[in-house]
């Protein structure tokens, strides 16, 4: 869809295509109106489509107009016009904070925590609002002329609630910086912000990843399982400070995390002021509420030979040097124990043989069991078996209740004594069924089916998937679910779930020859099954016959027989051509006209023309071309001689 040169909202006259993006595209556009500069980001097709997420896609953009806050891209206006949604924000001329990090590198960690503060400082203020972004990365971050941050793509954030769980769509391009809980497809929150905050500190303090792959669902998974080399790891200049921040923004656990983008900013700004502070370490968890083995304190026998002067030399000074030696006083004491210990044991069995008496004459008399051997119990009601049984003195205990898928609720599916063997007590006890065990669905359409796999594997659950051929959804998208979000099913249940092929064209990476040699790019982007249009062009500045440019970006997908065109160096060289004037001209001429002409790339151009007398030599010419050239000769204006040179 190709909006430039339309208006929009009878207002927004839109100028150019500046960025596309998973769900939208934004435009570069003219407020006629205000007469000022706006960016539009217009909804893709295949999104206007679905109702549902039109009408959630405005809200949430009405609801992000209504921040304020420096770091913050400012949202104008929201609309709807013939099907196409669009939002109006503020135009920035910066480059983003992910073009930054991939042209320095590492930013160091000055720049770091100052960036970080701005994001931190946008997220407070939307956090506030009870607005979650879900969407934070550096591609995100726009870096204005005077290196302020601001924080863009509010228009698809999420309002913050109960009810907050990421949604359907697929925003697999942001996979390196979900949070746990986002690359599940569970709850999220502010605290699911403030990781991916994390992961853009991480990246700009070391230039790289923390978790990397080659396809985006192993990243996903790597999100969920694995843990982060620490930042200082892979780059030893990153400070305590900056390190610890990034580590506890990056916690697997939201409750392990910073609880606040304030409380964040707060150790953020420490760090600005004192790199070297240590704001936690690296041992935390062992106070936080963790089991530990703690000595006991302050209780020690005065002659243990381990206690210390301090603790008991002052004592040791006051001891009646008339007291028993040691082994006598401590018998002495063993004794009087064992007097006492009698003492109680004789008046708690008489206590206890008053006791049982009063309460058996106090207690009704029990029915004898007319039941000798145990019946089979198994499979039967547990209410109606209890009431049976009693009537004939045979007590019936439940045990335990245990989840059963092959028994319904209330079922007796074990019993103490085997049917058959004989009952002593007048008792048996049993376990009951709950029935089968049970778990609610999860939303798994838009995710990739890896994932979806992992995520219901882990309940329990054994997903089938049928994959169908489809030109909208991308391949490896789940498409439909057989049990819908929210039903509850037995776990250990078979799930069928429908993914999609794609369009079953083979799709490639296109690689990077920028620079490369132009015949051995060429042929390298032909065996990749790319249809390559050359073009050359002349750069004095460039090795002849190396690669200017390319019309497709390095490392995107497309499919195979897509055209790509690539711009090769071609410098001119020069050569010189022979002229036998004195073989040419006959012996009666006094005078002649001669042109010498050179076809070159199909064009001809006259390189020596003039008029000479006899007597008559030969002469050399200069041709400049590229790879050949074609030499005509001229006598008096009739062709007289042709012959190609070569470069």
């Amino acid at each position: 869809m190709d909006l430039v040169g339309k208006v929009l909202g009878s207002r927004y006259e839109i100028l150019e295509d500046i960025g596309i993006g998973g769900m939208a595209t934004v435009y570069k556009a003219r407020c006629k109106l205000l007469n000022r500069n706006v960016a539009v980001k217009v909804l893709k097709n295949e999104f206007s489509k679905d109702a549902e997420f039109v009408k959630r896609f405005r809200a949430e953009a009405q609801s992000a107009a209504s921040l304020t806050h420096p770091n913050i891209v400012s949202v104008y206006d929201v609309g709807e016009e013939n099907g196409i949604n669009y939002i109006v924000m503020e135009l920035l001329d910066g480059e983003t904070l992910k073009d930054e990090i991939d042209r320095k590198g590492r930013l160091g960690n000055e720049t770091t925590l100052k960036y970080a503060s701005q994001i931190a400082s946008a997220l407070e203020a939307a956090h506030k609002s009870k607005i979650i972004h879900r969407d934070i990365k550096p591609q995100n971050i726009v870096l204005t002329s005077n290196n302020i941050a601001k924080v863009t793509d509010f228009g698809i954030a999420k309002m913050s609630s109960k009810d907050t769980i990421t949604s359907g769509i697929s925003t697999i391009g942001s996979v390196h910086y979900f949070s746990p809980e986002h690359a599940k497809g569970c709850y999220t929150d502010e605290k699911s912000d403030i990781y991916s905050l994390g992961v853009v500190m991480y990246e700009m303090a070391t230039g790289v990843l923390p978790f990397n792959a080659d396809t985006p669902v192993t990243v996903a998974l790597k999100q969920i399982q694995e843990d982060p080399k620490e930042p200082r790891e892979i780059e030893p200049s990153v400070s305590e400070a900056l390190n610890n921040i990034i580590m506890k923004a990056m916690a697997k656990k939201p409750a392990e995390r910073y609880q606040s983008a304030s409380e964040m900013l707060d150790d953020i700004f420490a760090a600005i002021n004192n790199p070297s502070h240590i704001f936690f370490s690296s041992d935390t968890k062992k106070d936080a509420g963790y089991t530990q083995v703690v000595p006991i304190i302050g209780i020690r026998d005065e002659d243990d030979p381990k206690l210390s002067e301090t603790e008991f030399g002052s004592r040791k000074g006051m001891r009646d040097t008339k007291s028993p030696k040691k082994g006598t006083k401590k018998k002495r004491v063993v004794i009087i124990i064992c007097i006492i210990a009698a003492i109680s044991l004789t008046g708690l069995g008489i206590l206890t043989a008053q006791l049982v008496n009063t309460i058996r004459n106090k207690m009704p008399e029990q029915p004898v069991s007319t039941v000798e051997v145990a019946p089979n119990l198994i499979g039967k009601v547990f209410d109606e078996v209890k009431k049976e049984y009693e009537e004939k003195g045979l007590n019936i205990t439940v045990g335990k209740y245990v989840n059963n898928s092959e028994y319904e609720a209330g079922l007796i599916i074990w019993q103490s004594i085997k049917e058959g063997e004989k009952i002593y007590n007048n008792r048996i006890e049993v376990n009951i069924s709950k029935g089968a065990e049970m778990v609610t669905m999860i939303e798994v359409v838009g995710k990739d089916y890896t994932v979806a796999k992992y995520e219901l594997e882990s309940m329990g659950l054994k997903p089938i998937f049928k994959f169908e051929k489809d030109d909208k959804i991308e391949a490896n998208i789940i498409m439909e679910q057989a049990i819908k979000k929210g039903e509850s099913v037995e776990k250990g249940s078979e799930v069928e779930i429908k993914v999609s092929e794609g369009d079953g064209k083979v799709k490639l990476i296109v690689p990077g020859v920028v620079g490369q040699n132009g015949v051995d790019s060429v042929k390298k982007l032909q065996d990749l099954k790319l249809v390559v249009n050359t073009v050359y062009k002349t750069d004095t500045t460039k090795a002849d016959g190396v690669v200017l440019s390319q019309s497709l970006k390095e490392n995107s997908e497309v499919e195979e027989g897509t055209m790509i065109e690539v711009v090769i160096n071609r410098l001119q060289k020069s050569t010189t051509v022979d002229i036998p004037l004195s073989t040419l001209v006959g012996e009666t001429e006094e005078s002649v006209s001669v042109k010498v002409n050179a076809t070159v790339e199909g064009v001809e151009n006259t390189i020596y023309s003039s008029t000479v007398s006899a007597p008559f030599t030969d002469f050399t010419v200069t041709v400049n071309g590229f790879n050949s050239a074609k030499i005509s000769i001229y006598i008096n204006d009739k062709l007289v001689s042709e012959k190609t040179v070569s470069f």
